[in-house]
């Protein structure tokens, strides 16, 4: 069965003429630690994992079958769910953005606002490096990515960001927020009330959060 979509929006593999794909189950709100491949039937690859007969002879071992059912399940209730989630991140982010413009100043959005999953912002904070915005926000509970997530700890300015013509200077201070179901405007508030506070602003009726 091919997938029609893989929480944040829709995919058709055969309309789109996608070979593989690949897919993390933490993204929908599956277990941690379980994925799923697609392989169109044309396409072949070497084994993985030699040893046994599993996941038809390409990578050896015994299935997880909790966690796989947990990731069939989760996918199940993200394709029901769809429109109503896709609608209510869309709604955080642009909030977020709008109250980011309002409140901290120097922001550049990066990347395309119409071909941007909907609950992703990156914006790059001029003069600041995002490291250290990070280690920071980590101080007010706030969980955010200077990069992608496969990337933390890397210093050096995203690849992605550089490739799609932000300056060096720019990549240094992006940040990546993501929303996701359990998120809510309060959370929003929280968020740029900490920005206002570690970023120099004008804003003076902004607290800085307890």
């Amino acid at each position: 069965m091919p997938f029609r979509q893989l929480g944040n929006i829709p995919i058709d593999v055969q309309k789109m003429n996608i070979d593989m794909l690949s897919l993390s189950g933490h993204k929908i709100y599956a277990p941690k630690g379980v994925g799923a491949l697609y392989v169109k039937k044309e396409i072949e690859f070497e084994r993985f994992i030699d040893g046994g007969h599993q996941e038809k002879n390409k990578r050896a071992g015994t299935e997880n079958v909790p966690e796989i059912v947990g990731l069939g399940k989760a996918a199940q209730i993200a394709e029901k769910n769809l429109e109503q989630y896709q609608n209510k991140l869309r709604n955080l982010r642009d909030y977020c953005l709008e109250k980011l413009k309002e409140n901290v100043p120097n922001i550049h959005i990066n990347g395309t606002m119409e071909k941007r999953l909907p609950g992703n912002i990156n914006v790059s904070f001029e003069n600041i490096d995002s490291s250290e915005l990070l280690f920071k926000l980590d101080e007010y509970g706030i969980c955010a990515s200077g990069g992608s997530a496969c990337s933390s700890g890397d210093n050096n300015p995203s690849h992605v960001l550089t490739a799609i013509g932000v300056p060096s200077e720019l990549a240094k201070g992006a940040i990546r927020f993501t929303f996701g179901d359990f998120n809510t405007k309060e959370d929003v508030d929280y968020l740029i009330a900490a920005l206002a506070h570690l970023i120099p602003s004008t804003a003076a009726d902004i607290i800085p959060p307890a």
